[in-house]
């Protein structure tokens, strides 16, 4: 029964007096990437037969950094970073397409088994 009164009183006593204003919203205008340098798309075959997008990033390094995306995004996205890894001759950087993401779909956004990712 506390926690209740305690939950009342805080929703009550905790609005807020005005909405945001425009200010305070976030803005994606500074996020502007330059794709214009993005390495083209190579292809690799996966055991199964699939074809798999990746982007290389030459460097004169002996390291390899392969660089992974989350779920709802592809390699793309790596170009800031990978490029200033490579740039700097810290490592040679693979960006791959993980399935179902970029231009490596069969289907969208899955796999077919667990360790499908891996294989």
């Amino acid at each position: 029964m506390n926690y209740l009164i305690i939950a009342s009183v805080l929703i009550l006593i905790g609005k807020p007096e005005k909405p945001f204003s425009d200010q305070n919203r976030l803005s994606f205008s500074e996020l502007f990437i330059d794709y214009s340098t993005l390495p083209k798309l190579q292809n690799s075959t996966a055991r199964d037969g699939t074809i798999l997008a990746y982007r290389y990033y030459p460097a004169e390094s002996n390291k390899v950094l392969i660089l992974l995306h989350g779920s709802g995004w592809h390699s793309q996205y790596f170009l800031p970073l990978a490029g200033f890894i490579a740039s700097q001759g810290i490592a040679r950087v693979y960006t791959p397409d993980l399935r179902g993401h970029g231009r490596s779909p069969r289907k969208r956004g899955d796999v077919n088994y667990v360790g499908q990712l891996e294989d």
